[in-house]
């Protein structure tokens, strides 16, 4: 049986409980609505678009991330429900915001099958959530409803084992089954530190952490990011945005990147210039100068290395030292951040009070009141509106979010401030999203009294307890700010009005920026997330420095370094789902640095000849590796067998025997040989690459005449010519590079046997023909320089 549509059901019987889940918030509202299964974004566009009644319609969809049901919630679904996922995920979070009832990684015990042989309700059935209790919120499904008793086939994917499970469930409940969660987590983590790293006030603060230090801070920040993360690791797919995909490559661009980044920020402010920057946290709103970005900055360098050395991409001592200037650097900006005192939120009881004074003052001058209903359902609306384009803008990540507090408040209160980025022009689908404020920053005050317990992470988010906060706001200031580098004098104060004006604005951008994103391919998705998180996260020091478009023109800022690019087929092929939540889970991202330290990655002798040898040829055999080395095939046999261990290539034997790179050997390939060639070697290769196109251009033109005209003395003669250019190109070459002389021997050997009337030795395929010889030869400048072809280079 197939989901089937239901007639709309205008009488509600009874109901019968089919499955259990995680439950978002508590309300004692009872919450019914018809079934709808939402499978792909061309579902979601389709029923919000389809002109029926949403609010009376509880969705249902497999993953527990935000920005698939993007567009159902800003139409006010009446609930959702996920297979997915956990309260604590970002899809958690805006459902909160928008105070739409929600359970999720609900398991049904009946239903009927999706094309993947799960089982749900059916589309248009009455359900009923029953969310008046947490953990767990109730789902039942009006009796009669049609149900498939049939085996689930295959597609319904690999269930997990009663044992496997047990061991999530340890390595959720306690960081590597050891460390609780909290505030009793961070009391252990501190007892376990050897130094003062994480203190503020250490009387020499100015200097170059030492080993020890680095490795004491990395080690509480793997709790901490456990403490933060590990429940958002089982929220599972999203239909919209491939985000463990475009994590796993953001995050690893992040260690090839953010040291030389964070490096050329420091050498042009200097260390106390770096503290400046951070304490711009407490002078401005609306800045993404916050907890988040520098936790990222803090975290990210050594998590990419985590996964670098999972891919077998380089050996251990591979450039460590740069993750102790890196912790270095941070520390400043923390030092910025707060002033003194401890660095992580979860070592201050989870307060996060950054803002200097002053503003709590405006804050209170500036105070609305929510007294009407009408006012509360402006303000939640608005709320929930401009953080989901934030999550949206930023695909499906915190960076378009940031929150501090509480701030105690005169009359007993507290006030909660909430920063969200709506309008960030760097990225090119901002186009949607045009004439929007950058960002919009909305106090919130509490009652003192609201028994409403607060906790803010270092990634700058907050959670409550109960968890639905929203019925104990009593009063909001909401300002927007047009430009990231708006004076703070030049702030909009907006009125319930302007929420509500701005906030339809803000849905529409919404809509069309789903769209956008919908439409476009998984590899543009998986890239654009990359950039958003390896840039993004660099993105406001980059700015603050002033130095934005020198790190865009010199650096490689907005853009993704080559070496994690070349994994993207392996990380996209499933590694990332299976290796993101594993070391979010276990922490076996927080490798300890080593005293030594290697600028270059160890290799084996002859490994960047045998590598690119395979990459030119595309596959290679150990005959065909030697003819291009020259090396002993007892060497090569040796390379080969470490690489394939390494999963760096697949070999294959039988009637048609060679080797091919695995997209993590191409990486592996950029690594050894980017540091392989001079500045001197790269500028003549280039120069003798830029004269080749000419000749390559002859002779293209040479065989096709040769094999329509068949004219032997006037395709002798071309030869020539082109011989002896592409000679004297070659010894050029070979001057700063010497495999390209081997090219000289073999084009002559070709040349020879064609001149001595082998025909076949011009053109034919797999023959080691000129032909052969100058295809390999055309790859081989390409790689070399790190190029991919393009019409350019035809």
């Amino acid at each position: 049986m197939t989901i089937e549509t239901m007639p709309l059901i205008e009488e509600s019987g009874s109901f019968e409980a089919v499955g259990q889940g995680l439950n978002v918030y508590t309300s004692d509202e009872v919450v019914e609505g018809r079934a709808k299964w939402l499978d792909s974004p061309d579902d979601v566009i389709s029923f919000v678009e389809s002109g029926e009644d949403v609010s009376d319609v509880i969705v249902i969809a497999r993953g527990g991330t935000t920005t698939f049901l993007a567009m159902a919630l800003n139409a006010g679904v009446r609930g959702v429900l996920t297979l997915q996922g956990a309260p604590e995920s970002h899809l958690g979070i805006l459902s909160r915001e928008y105070g739409i009832p929600c359970i999720m990684s609900v398991a049904f015990d009946r239903g009927v099958r999706t094309s993947r042989g799960e089982t749900i309700p059916a589309d248009g059935v009455r359900l009923r959530m029953d969310v008046s209790a947490r953990p767990h919120g109730t789902v039942a499904v009006e009796s009669g409803a049609p149900v498939d008793d049939s085996p689930a086939g295959e597609s319904s994917g690999p269930v997990m084992t009663a044992e496997q499970m047990a061991q999530i469930q340890a390595l959720l409940a306690n960081f590597k089954g050891d460390v609780p969660p909290g505030n009793a987590g961070d009391v252990i983590m501190q007892q376990r530190l050897n130094s003062n790293v994480l203190d503020l006030d250490d009387p020499t603060f100015d200097r170059e952490l030492t080993v020890d230090e680095t490795n004491d801070f990395i080690h509480y920040l793997a709790w901490n990011e456990w403490d933060a993360l590990a429940s958002r690791a089982t929220e599972g797919e999203s239909g919209l945005i491939p985000r463990q995909e475009y994590e796993a490559m953001g995050i690893m661009d992040c260690w090839f990147h953010h040291p030389e980044w964070l490096k050329a920020i420091q050498d042009r402010v200097g260390p106390d210039g770096l503290k400046e920057i951070g304490a711009r946290a407490q002078t401005e709103i609306g800045t993404k100068i916050n907890m988040l970005h520098i936790w990222a900055l803090a975290s990210a360098s050594s998590f990419g290395r985590g996964i670098s050395l999972e891919l077998n991409l380089h050996d251990f001592d591979y450039r460590t030292s740069e993750i102790t200037e890196t912790v270095s650097s941070v520390r400043r900006l923390y030092k910025g951040l707060w002033g003194a005192g401890p660095i992580f939120t979860s070592m201050k009881d989870y307060q996060a009070p950054v803002l200097d004074r002053s503003w709590i003052t405006r804050f209170e001058q500036d105070r609305l009141q929510i007294t009407e209903d009408l006012d509360r359902s402006i303000f939640q609306r608005f709320n929930g509106a401009t953080e989901l384009l934030g999550f949206l803008l930023h695909f499906d990540n915190r960076l378009g979010l940031g929150d501090s507090g509480p701030y105690p408040t005169d009359d007993g209160g507290f006030v909660i401030v909430r920063d969200l980025f709506i309008n960030e022009p760097v990225y090119e689908w901002s186009k949607t999203t045009e004439g929007l404020p950058y960002a919009v920053t909305i106090a919130m005050f509490f009652d003192g009294d609201s028994d409403l317990e607060t906790k803010v992470l270092d990634l700058s988010t907050m959670f409550t307890e109960p968890s639905n906060y929203l019925p104990f706001v009593k009063g909001v200031s909401v300002y927007s700010r047009e430009k990231f580098d708006t004076p703070m004098e030049d702030l909009k104060t907006l009125s319930f009005a302007d929420m509500a004006a701005l906030r339809e604005r803000v849905e529409r951008s919404s809509e069309v920026l789903y769209k956008y994103i919908a439409a476009m391919s998984e590899e543009e998705k998986v890239n654009a997330g990359a950039v958003v998180y390896s840039s993004g996260f660099m993105l406001p020091f980059a700015r603050a420095a002033g130095m934005f478009d020198e790190l865009v023109e010199d650096y490689g800022l907005m853009s993704i370094h080559p070496v994690p690019n070349a994994c993207h087929e392996t990380i996209v092929g499933g590694v990332a789902t299976e290796m993101i939540p594993r070391l979010f889970l276990t922490g076996s991202w927080a490798n300890d640095v080593p005293p030594q330290s290697r600028d270059e990655p160890e290799q084996l002798a002859g490994e960047a000849e045998v590598l690119h040898a395979i990459r030119v040829r595309g596959f290679a055999s150990v005959d065909q590796i030697q003819t291009g080395t020259g090396l002993p095939a007892a060497l090569i046999q040796e390379v080969l067998a470490s690489a394939e261990d390494a999963g760096h290539l697949k070999q294959r034997t039988g009637r048609i025997t060679g080797a091919r790179l695995t997209p993590v050997g191409k990486a592996r390939l950029l690594l050894i040989s980017g540091v392989a060639l001079t500045d001197g070697q790269q500028d003549a290769i280039s120069s003798v690459y830029k004269d080749f196109l000419a000749p390559n251009r002859d002779f293209k033109a040479l065989t096709s005449r040769w094999q329509t005209e068949h004219d032997l003395a006037s395709t002798t003669t071309a030869l020539d010519q082109i011989h002896q250019t592409v000679v004297a190109q070659l010894q050029r070459a070979a001057s700063a590079v010497s495999r390209f002389d081997l090219y000289v021997s073999r084009l002559e050997e070709a040349k020879r046997r064609f001149d001595s009337g082998e025909e076949d030795a011009l053109a034919k395929p797999l023959s080691e023909s000129y032909h052969d010889i100058w295809m390999e030869l055309h790859e081989d400048l390409l790689a070399t320089l790190g190029r991919e072809r393009n019409g350019d280079d035809e």
